[in-house]
């Protein structure tokens, strides 16, 4: 009886970085030489974020040339592995099957993912495109297309990320044609309960195909925004057989199973009836078949380790964004990050985000990972209160406690002498004295700007990267000062809502977060009206006064963006007890919009981590200049 161990790899990539990508994928294949058929994610070779670099000729090449040299080390094993080819005059989105040192096969992606933070159809052509044939940078000719690989146990077939997600997949007619595994290399990003909801479609799959199901996914904030969960996973028959760490701090991480061919193959067929249209199963029988040598079985079986699984929303939100933040430090070649702690909410999460990527990173890759790099561990985070008279003790004494927790350094400055001479500046240029009742925006403004020039002086000093604290209910009303509190190198809490930051707070503050532990200090935050203290203490400033309360601006939000729902109609199905708040809120929320669209377009680069996002550069576009009228 052969048993065949399949393995797939979450792997951690960098846009572009065809050396150390492909030292990766070596490295990876080195931990699994016993296996019998290895699946490497998505563009593994160049990265999946390349943008409009994948047009660059040089970027096909380099691909080409590190193809070649991982083949050349596959020894008896089957590989996949993913990258941009071009045959003109199309770019394709392909993976490559690898044997005994040679290319056997390239299989292009049949349907291009072009909603949300994806716009694969800017780079690549569809796969139906394809010829056949493809004639390599080297002159040899390669099967290209849709492609049956038989061997005398066992056949499978590709079908490339998006694919799995469509109603019509190329699985379908793969196992129609003969498919007894199907292999799905993909670069599926982060967002809350996604997992789960890819479990239910590739355990489906395999039950309505009767097939086993290999998943690879890539890991890590790969190019800045997206960032990627891993978690490769096995399926049989509807089942999960294995699945590998997600959102690791590690360079790859591994999912196998040894599986028996024959078994696999006595359950096909028991168990499949063909589903498809006459059209369908004619599809599949003109798949262009090619026969390889068997897969090479595995001596022994082992007792293969299942590692620990993280399920939660709340637990997901902390390791993936303090994995976000640590690649985002790692491929900047910087020392650190630099926060101004302002004693709430926001900026309190992001100091413990950040604390939470060094816990992993000390677990997961031992206290020897601050040698290789750049980092400090005394000063990885830097933060600074800066205060004017319009900011209470309590928040102050919040933020030093806080940082007193985290071990981190702490220094307190007051700027009111700065925010003083501008006013008087600008008051004796205009010929008159800025004053609360009349220019109270622009006074809160200049508070929020004059903090920017200390905070950035202080971050270049530390060689560190500026953290912006807005999230994304106040990315959608605008209720952030540009140049000012809006200022920073990365806006790790852009993705979600203020509503969900509170809540998570409260969870890690009850100790129920699996890897930061509970902070006294958030006690403090907890019991206090979100604020921002730019007006003077005596008119007792709330964010929720000023704008509306954070649920209502949630549903307001989604409303409008995800479902797309008309003026007058936002609050069709919302449920708010106060009728006249919800109204009054629509119209506050429409009004400010589209009138914060400029804003959107200068924040900081920030992670998607929900179902949707606002950032224009990734997921959300909308006109900069707009007026919805009817």
């Amino acid at each position: 009886m052969a048993i065949y161990r399949c393995s797939t790899v979450s792997l951690k990539t960098t846009a572009l970085d065809f050396k150390g990508n492909r030292e990766r994928i070596l490295r990876a294949l080195k931990k699994c030489e016993s296996s019998s058929l290895v699946v490497f994610p998505e563009l593994c070779i160049s990265g999946y974020g390349c943008e409009d670099a994948f047009y660059f000729p040089w970027v096909w090449e380099s691909s080409w040339k590190s193809l070649k040299l991982i083949a050349a080390e596959t020894g008896d094993r089957t590989v996949i592995v993913g990258l941009p080819y071009y045959q003109s005059p199309y770019l394709f989105n392909v993976s490559a099957v690898l044997r005994a040192g040679k290319i056997v096969g390239l299989v292009p992606k049949q349907n291009l993912a072009q909603t949300g933070v994806h716009y694969e159809n800017r780079w690549f052509a569809k796969g139906e495109e394809a010829r056949g044939i493809a004639v390599t940078p080297d002159g040899e000719e390669i099967p290209f297309g849709s492609l049956l690989f038989e061997t005398e146990d066992l056949n499978f077939g590709i079908e490339i990320c998006e694919d799995s997600w469509v109603l019509t997949r190329p699985g379908q007619y793969l196992v129609e044609a003969g498919a007894d595994l199907l292999l799905s290399p993909g670069a599926s990003h982060f967002a809350l309960g996604k997992q789960e909801i890819r479990k239910r479609m590739f355990g489906e799959s395999s039950r309505n195909g009767a097939a086993g199901i290999l998943y690879a996914n890539l890991n890590g904030n790969e190019s800045g925004r997206l960032i990627f969960e891993g978690g490769s996973m096995c399926f049989l028959d509807g089942n999960l057989v294995s699945e590998s760490s997600r959102l690791h701090f590690t360079e790859f991480e591994f999912a196998h199973w040894d599986l028996n061919s024959k078994d696999l193959r006595a359950l096909r067929a028991r168990s499949f009836r063909s589903s498809g249209t006459k059209e369908f199963r004619k599809r599949g029988k003109d798949l262009f078949r090619i026969r390889i040598p068997n897969l090479i079985p595995i001596k022994q079986e082992e007792t293969l380790t299942e590692p620990e699984k993280h399920s939660d929303n709340y637990s997901d939100f902390t390791r993936a964004v303090a994995l976000g933040l640590f690649d985002y430090l790692l491929k900047s070649k910087t020392k650190g990050f630099t926060l101004s702690l302002s004693g709430g909410a926001d900026s309190a999460a992001c100091a413990l985000l950040v604390k939470a990527g060094m816990i992993c990173a000390e677990k997961e890759l031992g206290e020897s990972f601050w040698q290789s790099t750049s980092l400090d561990p005394k000063n990885y985070l830097f933060t600074l209160y800066q205060g004017t008279k319009n900011n209470s003790e309590h928040t102050q004494q919040v933020a030093k406690e806080l940082s007193e927790e985290l071990q981190v350094p702490f220094a307190s400055i007051e700027i009111d002498s700065e925010v003083g001479a501008m006013v008087e500046k600008i008051g004796k240029v205009l010929g008159f004295t800025p004053n609360w009742k009349e220019h109270n925006l622009a006074l809160q403004n200049i508070q929020a700007r004059a903090r920017s020039p200390f905070i950035w002086l202080l971050a270049n000093l530390n060689g560190h990267l500026l953290l912006s604290t807005g999230n994304r209910s106040e990315a959608s009303v605008g209720y952030t000062t540009m140049d000012g509190d809006s200022s920073g190198s990365v806006a790790p809490l852009t993705g979600v809502s203020k509503e969900f930051l509170l809540k998570w707070l409260r969870n890690v503050y009850e100790g129920k977060d699996s890897i930061l532990p509970s902070y006294k200090a958030l006690k403090g935050i907890l019991e206090s009206k979100p604020t921002a203290e730019l007006k003077p203490l005596s008119e007792k400033q709330e964010d929720e006064k000023d704008l509306m309360p954070y649920p209502l601006l949630q549903k307001l939000e989604h409303s409008f963006v995800v479902l797309g729902r008309k003026p007058g109609a936002l609050n069709t199905g919302i449920h708010w007890t106060n009728g006249d708040q919800a109204s009054e809120g629509e119209k506050k929320f429409l009004k400010l919009f589209p009138l914060s669209q400029w804003k959107r377009e200068r924040l900081p680069p920030s992670f998607h981590l929900d179902s949707y996002g606002l950032d224009p550069k990734s997921s959300f576009r909308f006109p900069i200049l707009s007026e919805i009228t009817f």
